[in-house]
């Protein structure tokens, strides 16, 4: 390897993630632990609970960069990990996701919502496709 390539890869990892968000608070092992876990391995994907209820504990979200399948154009985009009471995670790069989320926290404040917020979880029409949000069931 390059001297280059080192000092981007020793840049890369030292660099602070300011642009991701966890209610999930602490600095134990236990809750590091937690908190990697989820954002680094998810056990699920929030499209496959379509019309199920997941009781949302904490969230993780946090900014990506994708590329378009069709372009190969790099955008931004935030992949949201739900965290459940159970400590089970879900995640989806879902613009519909998040927006529900953003309102969640406006009215309900910022999570940990110890006894879970009670989340349905939809797919809706959107122009000609379709996207994933959120009901709060209570």
């Amino acid at each position: 390897m390059s001297d280059m390539e080192l000092m981007n890869i020793a840049q890369e990892l030292s660099t602070n993630q300011t642009s991701t968000f966890c209610s999930i608070q602490g600095g134990t092992l236990e809750a590091k632990a937690a908190v990697f876990n989820a954002s680094n391995n998810p056990d699920h994907k929030v499209g496959d609970y379509i019309n199920k209820v997941i009781k949302v504990k904490d969230v993780l979200a946090e900014q990506i960069e994708i590329a378009d399948e069709e372009t190969g154009e790099v955008q931004s985009a935030v992949r949201v990990v739900l965290i459940d009471t159970d400590g089970k995670s879900y995640q989806a790069v879902s613009t519909g996701i998040f927006n529900a989320l953003k309102k969640a926290i406006a009215i309900f404040g910022a999570p940990t919502w110890d006894e879970g917020l009670p989340c349905l979880i939809k797919q809706v029409s959107v122009g000609k496709g379709s996207m994933l949000t959120f009901d709060v069931q209570l």
